[in-house]
């Protein structure tokens, strides 16, 4: 399998996971979706378990990179405020990144454990390293991050509900403006 065709395979995997969850998506399902024999795909990745896992080796490979590109060299409150614009701009360009954890949140795959071990908690670790300092006393650093991060995932997927304009340009300017709000009031 050439590198085309193995990234149009994560590609597919990405796309069916996040849609219909590792439970109900099968080897069968992505080769045909990416165009390849199921063979080619358990030849190349061993299997949907293995594919899962390089699905989110991928994902969390971008999420590192925006971490990192926003907090190497520390971060202070302005810094932490444009962390949180690039998050939510990166979140609705990857959509499927949060279709991908909120079926983890709902016990998809559950019994792949190393998705957490490998990928969240290194990630978290290094999010409570660079923002800790900023919380004001009182305030639990790691829930206020994780909060960010779930207000950031289920407005990318559901945006506004009940708005003419779900995830359109006033509404993510709305929802912005209320994340650093919410975020202000959490900071020393």
């Amino acid at each position: 399998m050439d590198d085309a065709e193995r990234d149009r395979v994560v590609e597919a995997a990405t796309r069916l996971f996040a849609e219909l969850g590792y439970d109900q998506t099968d080897s069968t399902l992505i080769a045909e979706t990416a165009g390849v024999s199921a063979a080619d795909v358990r030849r190349e990745f061993g299997g949907r378990r293995e594919l899962y896992i390089e699905v989110f080796r991928r994902l969390q490979a971008a999420e590192w990179l925006l971490l990192r590109a926003y907090t190497e060299g520390g971060v202070d409150r302005e810094g932490a405020h444009r962390f949180i614009d690039a998050y939510i701009d990166f979140s609705l360009e990857h959509r499927e990144h949060a279709a991908l954890w909120t079926q983890r949140r709902m016990n998809d795959a559950a019994d792949l454990r190393e998705v957490e071990t490998e990928f969240v908690v290194p990630q978290t670790a290094a999010s409570l390293e660079a923002f800790a300092a900023l919380f004001d006393d009182g305030v639990d650093p790691e829930l206020m991050i994780w909060s960010v991060t779930w207000i950031v995932q289920a407005f990318t997927l559901a945006g506004l509900p009940g708005t003419a304009e779900r995830v359109g340009p006033r509404s993510v300017a709305r929802f912005r403006a209320h994340l650093h709000s919410l975020v202000d009031r959490a900071l020393r």
